[in-house]
């Protein structure tokens, strides 16, 4: 099965013997947009018992990932997180659970129970789209090339995400990782050598 990754953010919330748990899943694509996520997620439920997470990055051929149980019992909370997004194939993404404690106590059994269940109900809440590893370029040519550049770089699925271009034609486009041999061939050709790409 392919890898995942949510379209857009989502919560979820239930009750299990008076404690309340809000899951959240949040797309991230970098261990950096993760950290300002989860700080306002502290803030806004500060008065939470526990706000315990997890998230997979997949970045080239790396697969980075994290959890924690943020003061619950070893591996009774960022681990089932982390294992309910592995079972999904989920990736670029977090899920943080925030637990409000009712008063009676779940055991371990039952806390590693119910935050695999929050985290799988709000996993199955998401719409999620095939994750699809892009590489990012900037193109620079003369602009005289411009018109037969962007239709050609519709053609090999290429995307311009900031059109920078005054005097000289000036890109940043994205494209599906292993089109590389396509974009260079076609850059070289269309512009007669006088094209210039750059991987960022």
């Amino acid at each position: 099965m392919s890898l995942v990754r949510p379209e857009r953010s989502q919560t979820h919330t239930f009750k299990e013997l008076q404690s309340k748990f809000i899951s959240m899943i949040h797309p991230i694509d970098d261990v950096t947009d993760f950290k300002p996520w989860l700080a306002s997620l502290r803030k806004e439920y500060y008065d939470a018992s526990h706000v315990c997470w997890a998230y997979r990055i997949q970045c080239e051929t790396q697969l980075e990932e994290n959890s924690s149980d943020a003061g619950e019992p070893s591996g009774t909370a960022g681990l089932p997180i982390l294992n309910a997004m592995k079972q999904n194939n989920l990736v670029n993404s977090a899920i943080a659970v925030i637990r409000y404690f009712g008063g009676t106590k779940l055991g371990k059994r039952g806390l590693i129970d119910a935050y695999g269940l929050s985290a799988r109900d709000v996993i199955g809440k998401t719409k999620c789209h095939p994750w699809i590893e892009l590489d990012q370029y900037v193109i620079q040519c003369p602009i005289r090339f411009y018109g037969d550049l962007s239709q050609a770089l519709i053609k090999i699925g290429a995307k311009i995400n900031d059109d920078r271009s005054g005097e000289s034609l000036n890109w940043l486009i994205e494209i599906k990782t292993g089109n590389l041999n396509n974009l260079i061939q076609m850059v070289r050709s269309l512009t007669k050598g006088e094209g210039e790409l750059e991987k960022l």
